[in-house]
């Protein structure tokens, strides 16, 4: 049996996960639900080797009811839409935020982060 060695989560691995999402529904459905069913956190410490600042960032910024629902809404959704869904590192604090353009209606998710 092979072992599998979880990326450290930068914007690369990120990318990389989310190709592998589009082209694999069922790891797709698994990963929604893990969004869905447990947040967050816990999609990124499915894929990631997350370091201690992430995770620290991940449960500070979920710790509110309301932004924990805003994060697993809108990455659950932009994962089952095939929204691009990109991580953007930052000096400070983290956020999500939507980009809407116009004329074809396209949408892009962005997490700004520390990493």
């Amino acid at each position: 049996m092979a072992t599998y060695t979880k990326p450290a989560l930068n914007p690369q691995t990120f990318d990389e996960l989310i190709q592998r999402l589009t082209q694999d529904e069922q790891e797709r459905r698994r990963a929604i639900g893990i969004v869905q069913n447990e947040g967050a956190l816990a999609f990124g410490d499915e894929y990631f080797a997350l370091t201690d600042k992430q995770r620290e960032m991940m449960v500070e910024v979920t710790s509110d009811p309301a932004e924990a629902f805003r994060w697993k809404a809108l990455i659950g959704q932009g994962l089952a839409d095939g929204i691009p869904i990109s991580i953007i590192p930052v000096e400070t604090e983290s956020s999500i935020d939507i980009s809407i353009h116009t004329e074809d209606v396209d949408i892009d998710i962005h997490i700004e982060c520390p990493i």
